[in-house]
């Protein structure tokens, strides 16, 4: 019996490309921008012409000789339209190019970060608009030089703390000494940063214990100098100190180095060294963030084992660079 073969109609789904997506997504994103920027030059027209065509309108009948203004009050109303216009102008241009702020950082910060630029970037055109109109007031643009001096010079003051965090932050965010999950050391403290903010950087130097962290003021990374680490393997070392020198010791170093290596510890090192505190045998290894206090606790265990050492103190203790002393 012959088969017979039957045509599905089932409609294949479109499978986007990742281009076509992207493209969809830009799209939608000017799509809501150009949607928000409508409704807010809506609002700013009903504006213009409620509170300045009015205004404007008893100006030029005035000058026109249709209607008599007392000086005085055209000298107020021509006050209130040069500040409206000024201020409507400048709104305009925020409302146009402020997209521009956080779609030129990309992905280097933060939603915050983006909005505080925004934000600032707000404050700059609407201090020009204010500018100009001190000009168009008559102000001279040195008395206009001395006020804004003397006003900078008071904020800065009250406000220096706070300015050196944004500076710090503006710092941190531009040049990326670090990003997020680098290991670093800054002064006394140590981790994996997990949140760059406007105040404080988030360092966890425990990742697997919950709500463990650190916060680190933003300007301690203008007084202190940063080591990265990246998110790779780096270097770590740890010192044991020797009350007595075991015999063989070569030997014991060497069986030391090839336990190291069948555990895959193969790029450590072993070799004594000596200070005022005395003789010591010292480690040298490398390991990532996370995996550090497990290699450090093998090694310690192997070192412990083959030198045949007794009376040590609990091994969970020792920290990197930290100097313990044990005897034989």
């Amino acid at each position: 019996m012959p088969f017979s073969h039957a045509k599905s109609n089932q409609i294949m789904p479109d499978k986007k490309s990742p281009r076509t997506t992207q493209a969809d997504e830009a799209l939608n994103k000017y799509k809501d921008k150009a949607r928000t920027f409508s409704k807010d030059f809506s609002k700013l027209i009903i504006l213009f012409i409620l509170g300045v065509l009015p205004l404007e309108t008893v100006i030029i009948a005035n000058n026109q000789e249709l209607i008599t203004v007392p000086g005085l009050v055209l000298v107020f109303l021509e006050t209130i339209v040069l500040v409206l216009m000024a201020f409507l102008m400048a709104t305009v241009l925020i409302k146009l190019t402020v997209y521009l702020i956080p779609d030129s950082f990309g992905n280097a910060g933060e939603q915050e970060e983006k909005i505080l630029l925004s934000k600032m970037y707000m404050a700059f055109i609407y201090s020009v608009a204010a500018l100009v109109v001190f000009w168009q007031l008559g102000l001279s643009l040195q008395n206009i030089a001395i006020f804004l001096g003397l006003l900078t010079t008071g904020f800065a003051f009250a406000l220096r703390d706070i300015l050196l965090s944004y500076f710090a932050w503006f710092i941190l965010l531009t040049k990326k000494p670090f990003k997020i999950g680098d290991y670093i050391e800054v002064g006394e403290e140590e981790g994996i940063v997990k949140h760059v903010g406007l105040f404080y950087v988030v360092v966890d130097p425990y990742p697997h214990v919950y709500s463990d962290f650190y916060k680190i003021p933003n300007k301690t990374f203008l007084e202190n100098s940063i080591r990265n680490h990246g998110k790779g393997r780096f270097k770590l070392s740890f010192d044991l100190y020797l009350e007595e020198i075991p015999t063989y010791l070569d030997e014991r170093i060497e069986n030391i180095r090839e336990k190291a290596g069948s555990i895959g510890h193969g790029d450590a090192l072993f070799h004594l060294g000596s200070d005022q505190d005395g003789v010591k045998l010292i480690t040298e290894y490398k390991s990532t963030f996370e995996a550090r206090d497990r290699i450090r606790h093998q090694l310690i265990s192997i070192i412990l084992e083959e030198l045949g050492l007794t009376g040590a103190p609990d091994i969970a203790g020792i920290h990197e660079n930290k100097a313990v002393s044990y005897s034989i």
